[in-house]
């Protein structure tokens, strides 16, 4: 059991993230290909995953064993907009902060594999496991990145919507059934030893993941004083299979609506609902957010409604069938 003691001052600066990165999702990402269980949901993920040459490196074991705890390389990557960044930040790891998550690693499994051992005195070692890893993210996260992370941004601006409407106490008592809200303290039930962090008016930072399903708290072992608590996003077998296929060829797509028109019908089919977040998803001002949308109404392949301020935007049949999905995910 984690808890994590907030204050009044820590309760006023808790803040929704939409991903730790590429880097951190391809890491999360290897317990998931490990595990048989939630079938539905990775199934033909882990299948595909599997028969890929890519993936069979010893030291991707090494980093996520059987039996946790893992060696956290995501801690030494920190936050990254897109994996080159994440590995830039694990190869310029202090050799003390490596060193602690080995030790942790080693404390809790008896030793550090060879595959392992080297990490903290060697960048040529830190080079080799990172390219591994870039190797296998090439071949079983990459090709999905584009849409993991659309619905974990939808799943932050989902949170968003139950920050305003219910407050922290929403927000926090409604994450997952292992996390549990009784003020002022967040408990979190995972296996291992537990922890306890204060955090002294610096805020707590949530963040969904897609290929996690238990929460997790994630601190340096080296000094935990920022834990950065990480949840399962809402994620149901249809809105998983749109992940892992394709649907209607992009190009396809573009050529029938304009590439940034078809690219806006996207990230909406996507789950990225708001106007203000089409436009930072995909690079162009809310008004030429607005433009497109108004188009794609006109044209019956949207509906638009206001919710607090935020215009929200869902696909309608016909766009649904234009694009060859099931049905959008859910608000």
């Amino acid at each position: 059991m984690h808890t994590i003691h907030l204050t009044t001052a820590d309760l006023t600066r808790v803040r929704v993230g939409p991903t730790l990165g590429p880097m951190a999702e391809t890491l999360f990402s290897l317990t998931t290909l490990r595990g048989r269980g939630e079938e539905a949901l990775f199934g033909a993920w882990r299948r595909r995953a599997r028969r890929a040459p890519d993936v069979r490196f010893p030291v991707l074991g090494a980093i996520a064993p059987a039996v946790p705890p893992c060696f956290d390389m995501a801690v030494l990557a920190g936050p990254g907009g897109d994996f080159n960044e994440g590995g830039e930040s694990f190869l310029a790891s202090p050799r003390r902060a490596v060193e602690a998550e080995l030790d942790f690693y080693a404390g809790r499994h008896g030793r550090v594999p060879a595959a392992l051992a080297g990490l903290a005195g060697s960048s040529a070692a830190r080079r080799e496991v990172l390219s591994a890893v870039e190797t296998y993210h090439r071949a079983a996260v990459g090709p999905h990145w584009d849409r993991v992370r659309a619905h974990l941004d939808a799943e932050r601006v989902r949170r968003g919507m139950i920050l305003l409407d219910r407050g922290v106490e929403g927000l926090l008592s409604g994450l997952h059934p292992a996390i549990r809200w009784t003020p002022p303290a967040v408990h979190i039930t995972a296996p291992g030893p537990g922890g306890d962090f204060v955090l002294d008016g610096r805020g707590l930072l949530v963040v969904p993941s897609f290929f996690l399903r238990a929460p997790v708290v994630m601190y340096a072992a080296d000094g935990p004083a920022d834990p950065i608590l990480i949840y399962p996003a809402a994620l149901g077998a249809d809105r998983a299979a749109d992940v892992w296929t394709t649907g209607t060829s992009a190009r396809a797509l573009a050529n029938l609506l304009g590439r940034t028109r078809a690219t806006v019908l996207t990230a909406i089919a996507d789950g990225v609902l708001t106007t203000g977040a089409l436009a930072r998803q995909i690079g162009i001002t809310s008004a030429a957010v607005s433009q497109h949308t108004g188009v794609l109404r006109e044209a019956g392949l949207i509906t638009t409604r206001r919710h607090h301020g935020s215009v929200l935007h869902t696909l309608t049949p016909t766009g649904l069938d234009l694009l060859d999905r099931r049905r959008p995910p859910a608000p």
